[in-house]
């Protein structure tokens, strides 16, 4: 029998707002417990605790959790429940595991039911306030991050947090170039908008939240997806997809990058990052953009997608952006994302040294692909990241090169097959990676292939985004000591995922389907036995980077896996690389005490750590111009006068300034590394051919 869940209270706010010259009241809808709905939380617990790589019996302890998650992942900010509510929903901290194993949904409903009428009563009054704030001339300062906030105890708390919340969403609006008015309306959108899409919740959105809530309890990286999500989902994934080539995410009012799709409009237009916030998308006829804070994440992707050759204007908000930092309008070509599109590439850089002249091959891996369709057909020569790299590596040694670079910076994975396949191209034989399941079965990957296509000096460049698959091959590569590992610590993600079609698992058929599950089913582990999971893969030798590595990888996201070590695997190291990696690192270290250009690249990156870390901002219109001007002017002046004592020209993009610089220090180290070896190699000169040893 159907259950109507009632709210706590005997009344509802309902919110009345003046935008144009339209009233409109927005009413919540009303919550039915339906027997769909019970069949698919009894279905996803049922699969998630025999399948997740924990195999975790859902319990009081568990329950407890899954409680903190689900009111988190609804109040993130604290800036909506008061104490109380914290306190009343303790009452549920047994009995969630009972809504997930027996289906009932009237804990979570009623939940959700007094965070809705929270979301109404904050946002009404942030409108009523709107009309109330005519100047920014008081002295005081908002808080916009904090990682130590507690619940409000008080409404009169709750109401001061809004009112400068408030303030400084208008005040930032006027800066943008917004007339007051027209940013009094723009805000009256936002979180009229913003309250409709909370009020037209239905249970499938309810339930959504609390089973994300419930996978996030998991692992980071196990979700569900419902039938539209899921659908959308395969969109994304699709060759056939047109769009710019990103996955976006909802997070808090704002739509984030979730990473970029390689040869998409955005990849290939290089400004876009992961974790820039998109918060206005242009119309066709409009010199303002279209204010997207707050939507609903498909609805911003309908936006989003347009054929193929259209054009799209987006407001960016990057991720190093503070408070008050101006967001950038960025232009994109629509495309679809074609395999040749991600496909490796690669390039011959002519570095002089000295009397000498060095060619290296500099290899681009932007992910683990594969074409099945190819593959499937019988086609011998099917692309994928092996067959292109084989390549490409017989066509540059064909032209000759002194050593290779393979470049995995910005590549979070893909196929295990490719990652084990690519690693097998350079070294002679052996195993490759380990992997564990939840029944602690452990299954031991060996190189597909004897030999090794090049077996001269090699390195291999990582960063915060390489993960799981790039995270493999270069840890095989450092654990047979093959080749020299620089840049940044990888991300940390050494998980397998498996997809589960909730329909395939049901004894029951309905009309809208169940979605489908991603669920952590396995671990990856080192030939040394050393997982990858919550760790990375550690450089031999850092080189200064732009990602901040406290917001970006695995260990920075809620419950992940935990980092372990199982049994190393008997494998024969390629040499004793060790005194090679010394050589590289002293003088690396000498280099660094004597380049500028490495100095006004950490200096840089330092400046940006702490503009990151600032957490208040004035709301005095003049002390926050004032702030913001000066800031932006000394940022400027300082890179300006750094880069013309360096000799670049005025208009030279600090952003190739500092990719150029990090990729020359990776150069100087392959040819450090070509010095160190005891075997002789033949080098260019201007004067022709010679021979390096070193004895």
């Amino acid at each position: 029998m159907n259950k109507i869940i009632k709210l706590l209270f005997t009344f509802l706010i309902v919110i009345s707002t003046q935008v144009g010259s339209q009233n409109s009241e927005v009413y919540p809808s009303v919550l039915v417990e339906k027997p769909v709905d019970n069949h698919l939380l009894k279905l996803v617990t049922a699969i998630s605790e025999r399948a997740h790589i924990n195999q975790e019996k859902v319990n009081n302890e568990s329950s407890i959790e899954i409680l903190e998650t689900f009111i988190e992942t609804l109040d993130s900010l604290k800036v909506y429940f008061l104490k109380s509510d914290i306190n009343y929903f303790q009452r549920y901290k047994y009995k969630i595991d009972e809504s997930l194993i027996d289906g009932d949904l009237a804990t979570v409903f009623d939940i959700f039911g007094v965070y809705r009428l929270r979301v109404q009563q904050r946002l009404s009054y942030s409108i009523d306030l709107l009309d109330k704030i005519n100047s920014f001339d008081i002295e005081e300062t908002y808080e916009f991050r904090s990682e130590n906030k507690i619940w409000p105890k008080t409404t009169s708390q709750l109401n001061e947090i809004w009112r400068k919340r408030t303030k400084n969403d208008l005040l930032s609006l006027v800066l943008a170039g917004q007339p007051i008015d027209k940013a009094k309306t723009t805000l009256k959108k936002r979180y009229s908008r913003y309250l409709k899409r909370i009020n037209e919740y239905e249970e499938e959105d309810v339930i959504n939240i609390f089973l994300n809530s419930y996978m996030a309890h998991l692992d980071p990286h196990s979700n569900y997806l419902t039938p539209s999500q899921a659908e959308e989902y395969e969109i994304q994934t699709s060759l056939s997809y047109e769009g710019i080539g990103a996955r976006l995410q909802n997070n808090e009012d704002f739509i984030e990058i979730v990473n970029l799709i390689p040869g998409g409009p955005a990849d290939q237009n290089g400004i876009l990052k992961p974790l820039d916030r998109i918060i206005g998308i242009y119309d066709e006829n409009s010199d303002l953009p279209k204010d997207i804070i707050g939507w609903d994440l498909n609805d911003v992707v309908k936006l989003i997608r347009g054929p193929k050759g259209s054009i799209i204007k987006l407001r960016i908000l990057p991720t190093s952006s503070d408070a008050d930092s101006n967001p950038y309008d960025l232009t994109l070509i629509r495309d679809s994302v074609t395999l040749e599109e991600q496909a490796a590439s690669s390039y011959i850089k002519t570095i002089e040294s000295g009397d000498n002249k060095f060619e290296i091959g500099f290899i681009t891996v932007p992910s683990f692909y594969q074409d099945f369709a190819a593959r499937r057909r019988g086609d011998e020569y099917f692309k994928s990241t092996t067959n292109d790299v084989d390549n490409l590596v017989s066509e540059l040694k064909e032209i000759g090169i002194d050593a290779l670079i393979i470049d995995l910076r910005g590549n979070s994975g893909g196929l295990l097959d490719e990652a084990v396949s690519l690693t097998g191209l350079f070294v002679n034989e052996g195993p490759i990676v380990q992997l564990k399941d939840m029944d602690n079965n452990l299954e031991v990957i060996n190189d597909p292939s004897n030999g090794a296509i090049y077996d001269g000096p090699l390195a291999v460049m990582i960063d915060r985004y390489s993960a799981s698959a790039s995270e493999i091959f270069a840890g095989a590569i450092q654990d047979y000591q093959r080749g020299l590992v620089i840049g940044q610590k990888s991300f940390g993600k050494g998980s397998v995922q498996n997809l589960y079609p909730l329909d395939r698992y049901s004894r029951y058929q309905s009309k809208k389907g169940f979605g489908q599950l991603t669920l952590t089913i396995a671990k990856y582990y080192r030939i040394t036995g050393e997982g990858t999971q919550n760790r990375g893969v550690e450089p031999d030798i850092s080189l200064p980077s732009f990602i901040d590595a406290d917001i970006i990888g695995e260990e920075t996201k809620n419950n992940p896996l935990p980092w372990d070590k199982i049994q190393s695997l008997d494998f024969k190291a390629h040499t004793n690389f060790q005194p090679y990696i010394s050589d590289v690192e002293k003088n690396y270290q000498i280099r660094k005490s004597e380049n500028r250009a490495l100095d006004v690249l950490i200096e840089d990156i330092t400046e940006f750590r702490n503009i990151s870390q600032v957490n208040s901002v004035s709301l005095n219109m003049e002390i926050r111009k004032s702030e913001r001007d000066r800031r932006s002017a000394a940022n400027s002046e300082r890179r300006k006068g750094k880069l013309e004592q360096l000799g670049f020209e005025d208009d030279k993009s600090f952003e190739d300034f500092s990719t150029e610089t990090i990729l020359n220090e990776a150069y100087l180290m392959v040819i450090d590394l070509i010095e160190s070896y005891d075997e002789e190699y033949t080098v260019r000169s201007s004067e022709g051919s010679l021979v390096i040893s070193k004895n």
